[in-house]
């Protein structure tokens, strides 16, 4: 299946803490069916030597004879423990569990679909002309608006204070407050390529007597996708795929807390 980025909706924790793991080829045992109300068809419990029992799907199973079988290729049962609000990447999907990676870890696992959900990215715009730098935070941090800049102006930073235009510490700050973490530096753009999976990205750079000015966008990267949420409200869309346009200047690295 294509990579797909979901959110968890549903806490899960396995009930698992030995699961059963093999390569292909190897001989198998297979017991009874899962029978249960979550709609979880086509799952097997299933023994090898050395290992206690565990749900194998049916894919995996190449039956032999009677209750003999053997893998048709490497498999692991192992869950992943995951929290509401955690980012994942799916790459496989069997029998109502996804095969999921942690975003940003690369801790891994299955969990039930019935759990997540995808994750459409969403663009939040700036309500001043000067509010992008408090809009690509809200947009880091799963803010509101609104929100965001009353946690900007209770630390004194203000989308009208001209002070900041040419400034980057603010940002830092504002992403520090919500737990994400920023780079201390700024790095020279390359190539979209290059860019790490999460970065605030100064495009529209430009100097009036002498002095920087930018415009605050978020590159993001997730299952091997990448686009830009940027929150000038005079776009058609504020979810950019129009890479040559944007001509970034530099970029800072920005860090997500996990949930």
């Amino acid at each position: 299946m294509t990579p797909r980025t979901l959110t968890v909706t549903t806490a899960h924790t396995s009930e698992f803490p030995h699961p059963i793991t093999f390569t292909e080829g190897a001989p198998l045992t297979v017991g009874d069916a899962y029978q249960g109300d979550e709609g979880w068809d086509n799952w097997f419990l299933c023994s090898t030597p050395g290992q206690e029992a565990g749900w194998v799907p049916s894919q995996v199973i190449e039956r032999l004879d009677g209750q003999r079988a053997r893998a048709r290729e490497a498999y692991t049962a192992r869950e992943l423990d995951v929290r509401v609000g955690e980012r994942l990447i799916a790459s496989r999907s069997l029998n109502g569990w996804f095969w999921c990676t942690r975003e940003g870890s690369t801790e891994s696992g299955w969990v039930p679909q019935a759990n997540l959900t995808e994750l459409a990215p969403r663009c939040v715009i700036q309500e001043e002309v000067s509010g992008c730098g408090i809009a690509a935070a809200a947009n880091i941090l799963g803010k509101p608006y609104a929100e965001m800049k009353a946690i900007a102006n209770a630390m004194g930073i203000h989308a009208e204070d001209e002070s900041l235009w040419s400034d980057t510490q603010y940002v830092r700050r504002l992403l520090a407050a919500g737990g994400a973490t920023a780079a201390t530096g700024e790095t020279p753009f390359e190539s979209w390529e290059k860019l790490p999976e999460l970065a605030l990205l100064a495009i529209k750079h430009h100097q009036e007597n002498g002095r920087d000015f930018w415009h605050w966008v978020v590159f993001e990267r997730a299952a091997g996708q990448m686009h830009v949420l940027d929150s000038a409200s005079y776009l058609p869309s504020n979810l950019r795929t129009d890479f040559a346009a944007m001509q970034p200047k530099w970029f800072i690295a920005v860090t997500r807390t996990s949930a």
